[in-house]
């Protein structure tokens, strides 16, 4: 199994969503406002100086559906740039 954590602009979470709901994924947690500094994003700290935040979607999965949840992520990144989204895998031992 793996566990994928995508981190996206709150701006885009419609599209992340429906992109999940495309390659059958409903199971997942999502962390609706995160915030932090990326290294080609900048700053997204939700204040004055720093305005902007992220979601954070953990999905535990088979690795069979990894790669179709990357691939989505990757379609995003092509369609909508520079709105931001990244994708992390790792890997999960055990869920009970």
């Amino acid at each position: 199994m793996k566990m994928i954590l995508i981190s996206y602009n709150v701006a885009i979470d419609e599209e992340v969503m429906e992109a999940l709901k495309e390659v059958g994924i409903s199971g997942y947690t999502k962390l609706p406002k995160v915030l932090g500094d990326g290294k080609t994003s900048g700053p997204r700290l939700d204040s004055h100086i720093w305005p902007g935040a992220n979601s954070l979607l953990a999905l535990a999965v088979e690795d069979d559906e990894k790669d179709q949840i990357l691939a989505q992520v990757m379609k995003l990144r092509q369609k909508l740039g520079k709105e931001g989204i990244k994708a992390f895998v790792l890997p999960l031992e055990e869920v009970t």
